[in-house]
């Protein structure tokens, strides 16, 4: 079974994790005042591939208002339900 969470946006990228932290605890004290920022999410996160340390935000998925996905509709319909245009390629009022 797979899980499809919200992804994290990456903040930003630091060398060590004392530098990371402190930017981790500065979102938290400005999301803790701030009601614009409830439910904001913030990790620190080891990145192997650049050696770096990524500081890494998100809303909180169990937050956020879904909006239901409208049906797509179906292109055949519209043809099909077009009215008679008269211009085509057999006309029985041409006969001899």
């Amino acid at each position: 079974m797979t899980v499809n969470n919200k992804p994290w946006k990456n903040e930003s990228y630091h060398d060590t994790f004392e530098s990371a932290d402190a930017i981790r605890q500065k979102l938290i004290r400005i999301w803790e005042t701030n009601s614009k920022h409830e439910g904001m999410q913030v990790k620190v996160k080891w990145l192997e591939s650049k050696n770096k340390i990524a500081v890494k935000t998100r809303m909180d998925p169990n937050l956020i208002k879904e909006v239901p996905k409208e049906e797509k509709k179906n292109g055949k319909s519209r043809k099909r339900n077009k009215k008679n245009t008269g211009g085509r390629m057999f006309d029985p009022t041409a006969s001899i």
